[in-house]
This record gives C-alpha cells, structure tokens and sequence, in this order.
C-alpha cells in the first residue's frame, strides 16, 4: 500500500485513549495572560456543536478530523473547558462542561488533542495540551510523542533517538527548499524494526507524529501525523524589527 494511502486509512480507522499519567507532566498551576490556542480530533465528534470558555463567554469551536482547527483566542482563565449546550423544555440554553485540561506556563500558543473517553470516569472528553508556539516547535522539525507503554527507538533524517514512555522528541528534517520524503522508523530497545514508512517533509512544515499502543498484542503500532504548513513571514519594512513568534 502506498505511504499517503496508509495515512489516510490510519487517521480513519483509529484512534488511541491519551494516559492521564502523559497529561500530568505538563500541568501547571498557574497561567497568566492571554494565549492562542487550536484543537485536534481524529474522527468526528458526537456533539453537534461544541464551546470553550473564555471568562464569562461560550464562544463556539470548529473541528476538522485529521486536522488542526483554527486558532482561537484565550484571554481569561487557567485551563481549556469544553462545553455542550442543552436546551431546556422552556427554551433555557444551560452549558455542561465535558473536557477539560491545564494550559502551560509560559506557553503562549497550544495545540490541544481532543478525545472521545467513553469508558474512562469523569468527563467524557479527554484533552491532551501540548505547547505549539513556533520557537518551541519550529517548521523544518517533526515531533514525536510516544503514548505506548513501551520505550523506543525512533529514527528520522538520519538521526536517532530513544523516546521514553511519554517521551518527546524535536527533529531537524534537514530537507531542502523543495521537501521530499525521508525514512522514518520505530523500533525496540534491541534494534527490532516496530514501524517503518517515508514521511514528506518540507522547509514551511512540521509535523507531529504520535505513537500508541497496538490494538491487540502482536498488532503493529498505532501511529498517526498530524501536518502543517506554516507560511512565510511577510518582508519586514527596511529598518523593522522581525516580529517574534507566537
């Protein structure tokens, strides 16, 4: 099967629980200020409509599956809280809350992975925030996040490295100005080959790759990529600032 057709059948036909214990590492208890934030689903969601909290507003969200939403802005609060609205007999609109996660300190951009945990207790959304901002994950790189139960070895351009359980890692594609596809591979700890494809990288891109735990013993690895292109910055006026990222 080719690599884009394996892609896509991977984004539709699966979708893995993210640890708790992974959503821990990366909480904080404080956040000030305002922040951008986007989200991500694989498949759709039941709800029809979904809303986030921003101080007093319920402000709508827009999914795309196997995509980024777009960005939206955070000005009020210390977490992300998704919300459905429910509609009384008397025509009352009340909001319950169904997800929610901390932000980062110090982050100022974050993707947020949204979840279906319909056997899990408590909410029954699970949401994963990771940081996004551009100087902490830059175009040219791909990054990798193992949510198996296993330690890893994974290879990208040339470069290796072993990746713990919840484990991240940020890569260089090295790639030139017009991209091209570049092995990429996951292993165990004794050099067995798990995973293996070719990934299209480009300069204006970054990719995540995430990487769950088989369905069933003996099955392959869950892996999935989440693309984007980030445009060029615009030519600063002569005697202008380059502005910093976000």
């Amino acid at each position: 099967m080719k690599t884009q057709s394996l892609l896509r059948l991977l984004f539709a036909l699966f979708s893995f629980a993210l640890p708790v214990a992974l959503q821990a590492k990366e909480k904080s208890p404080a956040h000030s200020g305002s922040i951008q934030f986007s989200c991500a689903v694989w498949e759709k969601l039941t709800y029809p409509e979904l809303f986030y909290r921003d101080g007093k507003s319920y402000l709508p969200l827009e999914f795309f599956p196997g995509n980024r939403s777009q960005l939206y802005p955070l000005r009020d609060g210390n977490t992300l809280e998704l919300y459905e609205h429910i509609t009384a007999e008397d025509g009352a609109i009340t909001y319950k809350l169904v997800g929610k996660a901390p932000l980062i300190a110090g982050a100022r951009r974050m993707l947020f992975l949204v979840n279906p945990a319909p056997n899990a207790a408590g909410l029954p959304l699970r949401l994963y925030g990771v940081n996004d901002a551009l100087d902490v994950f830059p175009p040219g790189t791909i990054r990798v996040i193992n949510f198996s139960s296993a330690e890893l070895q994974v290879k990208f351009a040339d470069q290796a490295s072993k990746l713990p359980r919840g484990g991240m890692s940020l890569v260089k594609s090295n790639v030139s100005e017009n991209g091209g596809f570049i092995p990429f591979l996951i292993g165990d700890l004794k050099g067995a080959v798990l995973f293996e494809t070719r990934l299209f990288s480009q300069a204006t891109g970054r990719d995540m790759v995430f990487i769950g735990a088989p369905a069933k013993p003996g099955d392959r690895l869950l892996v999935k990529v989440l693309p984007q292109l980030i445009p060029p910055e615009p030519p600063q006026p002569a005697g202008s600032q380059p502005s910093s990222s976000p």
